[in-house]
């Protein structure tokens, strides 16, 4: 049976902590967890990804010290995700709900799985943990090549954990369009004065969209959308989306 860790978490380093929120949805998000995690608990490999209910899991993040992980990914996902112990576990998490599982190499029934996930790259152990929201599920795992002792995997959920929140902020489905037409209709009453293009390209980076993003969105080349973002910004002497918060909050 696999085992299940019930022990509280110590705190995360809170430099690290700072940073890796700082970091989130850039490269540099993957290469320090990884490292963090390697630090913490001999961690070789992570694996992050996102199921909406009724849908084949979507990959978020994947790091590793090893060669040969895009290959690992793709063959988890297509082939051997429904033979994952910690989707047994998954199946029995409420909404609003986390677990966490530890899965030993023991732990893995099919030989192709533990072939081709474990055994060919020298894992014996992962740890996976998870979030079931409202009609989604986020997961993270860590692969070790090594055991790791339970004061070190106890630890390791205190990253985990900011991994998960971090995860939810940026991956969990959302009516996105609803909350930018919110976001829409507030700044129209607090600023007026902005142009209605001004308005959609604001509205769209405080909802958390790269430049990029709203220019795909709004069928704009990237450079119109900073252009009036920028024009939008000096207007009201702001230098970021969120300076516009404080008057549409009330």
């Amino acid at each position: 049976m696999a085992e299940k860790t019930f022990e509280l978490a110590p705190p995360l380093d809170a430099e690290i902590g700072a940073k890796l929120v700082e970091v989130a949805g850039t490269d540099e998000f993957g290469l320090l967890l990884l490292d963090t995690a390697a630090q913490i608990a001999g961690v070789d490999e992570l694996f992050g990804y996102l199921v909406v209910d009724g849908s084949e899991p979507r990959p978020i993040i994947s790091r590793s010290f090893l060669s040969g992980v895009n290959e690992r990914v793709s063959k988890y996902m297509h082939q051997f995700y429904q033979h994952d112990p910690a989707v047994r576990e998954i199946s029995r998490t409420k909404t609003g709900d986390s677990f966490v599982q530890r899965i030993k190499l023991s732990d893995i029934g099919p030989y192709d799985y533990r072939e081709q996930c474990f055994t060919k790259p020298g894992f014996t152990e992962k740890m996976s943990y998870g979030w079931r929201g409202s009609g989604y599920i986020l997961v993270i795992s860590f692969y070790c090549t090594g055991t790791s002792d339970q004061a070190a995997l106890i630890k390791l959920s205190s990253l985990a954990n900011l991994t998960l929140a971090i995860m939810v902020k940026r991956h969990a489905p959302i009516d996105r369009e609803g909350f930018i037409e919110t976001i829409k209709r507030r700044l129209k009453r607090s600023y007026p004065t902005l142009t209605p293009r001004e308005n959609e390209v604001c509205s769209r980076s405080i909802a958390g969209q790269s430049a990029q993003q709203i220019a795909t969105d709004l069928g704009l080349s990237n450079g119109t959308v900073l252009t009036y973002r920028q024009r939008a910004y000096q207007r009201f002497e702001f230098s970021k989306a969120s300076d516009f918060l404080p008057a549409i909050l009330d």
